[in-house]
């Protein structure tokens, strides 16, 4: 089993959000040209329903177990934003 946890800022806060992905999911990066600040996006289905999740520069993005264990880092973002340590 899979988990998304992202890290961002809204509002000057830092929030970090966590996603259960389930056994499989689909990563798709975009070029630079293309996306406007989106680099990336996760899709997975949950209950028969496709879910999206975008991934912007800012974002600190990581693909983990649901023991907490790293697998794919997605995007360590790129701001001023200062978070604690994925765990």
């Amino acid at each position: 089993m899979y988990a998304l946890k992202l890290i961002t800022e809204r509002n000057g806060r830092s929030v970090e959000e966590s996603w259960i992905l389930g056994d499989m999911y689909r990563l798709e990066f975009f070029p630079k040209d293309v996306a406007d600040n989106v680099i990336a996006r996760v899709e997975h289905s949950q209950n028969g329903n496709l879910i999206n999740h975008d991934i912007k520069k800012t974002d600190q993005a990581y693909i983990t177990t649901l023991t907490g264990d790293t697998v794919r880092t997605v995007c360590r973002g790129r701001s001023g934003l200062v978070a604690g340590p994925i765990q």
